[in-house]
């Protein structure tokens, strides 16, 4: 039944692309909001388009230009890796309270790859974001197209001794913690 929706979802998407139009393949997921703090570094979330982790490491007085750095990983889904036809153009980028830091990640890999990248700054208390998608070709069912799988992952890093309450609402208030979408086109 699941393969069934699968393939429908992406012959259905190839039919909209085929006249200009782009539609979902896979619905968004929401896994809600994370707020690091020691004791509590780690995040993970799985949804029909690939899994995902975020994991901060506390460093205090460490190399230079390394300050709580945030380890990230993902990797697309079964079904997604099963209609691939080619390498993954994967890129990731980093914000701070909504500006670009610079710090960014681009790799060309195979579709069975568990990509992995580090935003080393991710001082205490701002509002950090993590977004970045994957581009390749595919073939459903005989259909061809291009697949993007996006992702957008917002967290706080801090240590407890911070402002905790304020930081939890305004990452709340927020838009979702991980919401990733997929689309061919």
């Amino acid at each position: 039944m699941r393969k069934i929706l699968h393939l429908a979802i992406a012959f259905a998407a190839f039919l909209v692309a085929s006249v200009g139009l782009v539609l979902p393949a896979v619905a968004a997921g929401d896994y809600g909001e994370k707020y690091f703090e020691i004791g509590d570094q780690f995040f993970q979330a799985t949804d029909s388009n690939g899994h995902f982790t975020a994991q901060v490491s506390y460093v205090s007085g460490g190399r230079p230009f390394r300050e709580n750095p945030v380890a990230f990983s993902f990797v697309i889904s079964p079904y997604l890796r099963s209609i691939a036809t080619g390498t993954m153009q994967c890129r990731a980028w980093q914000s701070k309270n909504g500006a670009l830091t610079g710090a960014s990640d681009y790799h060309s890999i195979p579709p069975g790859y568990l990509w992995h990248w580090t935003f080393p700054e991710n001082p205490m208390g701002p509002h950090m974001q993590a977004s970045g998608s994957c581009v390749f070709p595919v073939n459903a069912d005989g259909r061809t197209g291009i697949a993007n799988v996006r992702f957008v992952f917002r967290y706080v890093v801090d240590n407890g001794g911070g402002d905790a309450v304020s930081h939890r609402h305004a990452v709340s208030a927020g838009a979702s913690a991980l919401v990733s979408s997929a689309s061919i086109r």
